[in-house]
């Protein structure tokens, strides 16, 4: 298959007995799980120098100049000898690996073919966890799963790898199955051809601007509760120390009830964000017409008065505002990348969520910083989520996965200090 990019699959090169034979001595190894922005699975450590029998000679095998000068053969890339990476994966229900292009230098090396041998007898394409390959718009971006390799027992799926390899393994479905697969890569000499090429649009980053002058009594919107002085200065006596809050009933009820049915109207002319490598969510647009209470709370919540209002609970000096209405269905997300990243500042997110939203559903917010988890918040309903994220401080919306019974909402907002403080 030589389109979205160079990919095929070996049938039988190994005998089933075989097969069965190495599942059951990696049932017997430590596994470990693997959870972040892009993926979540359960992996084996390292496969180099494992001992057992099947294991190593699985190794031994794929390693051997034999099979290396035959991947050579058919895909027509020199590879490296002594080099091939090679781990096994367990993918339970729910279990995904998101938009990636595997391409990885390892000193003078890089990976040059990746390769999956699936494990699991009797996969039906209604399992999930099909290997998804993306197509590419004329930036360089991932656009859409254009092929899928369903899983097949006693097959071995390759690609040639590089910045046009996007690919996925699609979410596990199955209730009561795991996909079983071993993978690795073969290196080769590193080339200046293999940097990536491609370039983010524009509207992956939405540009903080000035606050509005808006003119509105705060109190036609928020819970009369959180404009009380003494209620503010006890917030931001937590915030102070937490750097974080969540401001629960925070509209006033007949608001939050009337912007939920305006905003249930404008996802039929949402429009889908990425590329796929950074994000995937529906943002709308609240014209008057259409939505004219939405309308006028989004101006207010980008208003200098609702950033005094912050500023009583934050003390912070806000001048500069970034706003999107969201919708986070079943597969979409937002994942870090080092070309998407957001300034640093405070981040404000009203949840228009329904009240129960249940953590096993994916579409949480997590703050990470270097390997470390610092927060996270799932939505409900009519709760604004207050974060001071600095320049070390990473976040990602988990993905939402197939068992959610309903849609992440939401107005997220990023507010910038003055630079001049």
């Amino acid at each position: 298959m030589a389109q979205p990019f160079h990919t095929g699959r070996l049938h039988s090169v190994f005998s089933a007995e075989f097969l069965r034979a190495l599942r059951r001595e990696l049932a017997g190894l430590t596994w470990h799980e693997r959870a972040n922005d892009l993926y979540a699975f359960h992996q084996t450590d390292d496969l180099a120098l494992n001992t057992n029998t099947h294991i190593r000679a699985l190794r031994t095998y794929l390693a051997g100049d034999e099979f290396v000068a035959f991947m050579e053969q058919i895909t027509g890339v020199q590879l490296t000898r002594g080099h091939l990476d090679l781990a096994a994966q367990r993918y339970k229900p729910t279990n995904h690996l998101l938009c990636h292009d595997d391409d990885v230098q390892r000193g003078k090396l890089t990976r040059k073919i990746a390769y999956i041998i699936y494990l699991t007898e009797d996969w039906a394409p209604g399992d999930g966890g099909a290997l998804g390959l993306f197509a590419q718009d004329n930036c360089g971006n991932p656009t859409e799963v254009v092929a899928r390799l369903v899983p097949e027992f006693n097959s071995l799926g390759f690609f040639l790898t590089g910045h046009s390899s996007y690919h996925t393994v699609e979410e596990v479905t199955s209730d009561d199955r795991e996909r079983w697969s071993v993978t690795g890569w073969f290196y080769g000499p590193a080339e200046t051809d293999d940097m990536p090429s491609s370039d983010l649009p524009k509207s992956v980053m939405v540009e903080p601007v000035p606050l509005l002058e808006h003119t509105c009594d705060p109190a036609r919107w928020i819970n009369a509760a959180y404009l009380k002085p003494q209620t503010q200065a006890q917030i931001q006596d937590s915030f102070v120390e937490q750097s974080s809050t969540e401001l629960r009933d925070f509209l006033r009820a007949d608001v939050f009830a009337t912007v939920q049915t305006e905003v249930a109207t404008l996802w039929a002319s949402a429009t889908e964000q990425g590329p796929a490598h950074v994000c995937k969510y529906l943002k709308a647009h609240a014209t008057h017409e259409a939505a004219p209470v939405t309308h006028e709370l989004l101006q207010f919540l980008q208003s200098a008065q609702f950033a005094c209002v912050l500023s009583s609970v934050t003390s912070l000096d806000l001048v500069r505002v970034s706003q999107q209405v969201r919708r986070f269905d079943r597969g979409h997300y937002t994942l870090v990348h080092d070309q998407a990243l957001d300034p640093a500042g405070l981040d404000v997110v009203l949840s228009l969520s329904p009240a129960e939203w249940i953590d096993t559903w994916g579409g949480s917010t997590h703050y990470v910083a270097d390997a470390d988890e610092l927060l996270s918040v799932s939505p409900q309903a009519n709760s604004l989520s207050i974060v001071m994220r600095d320049d070390g401080t990473l976040r990602f919306v988990k993905y939402v996965n197939h068992t959610a019974q309903e849609s992440r909402q939401e107005i997220s907002m990023l507010f910038i200090e003055d630079c001049e403080e």
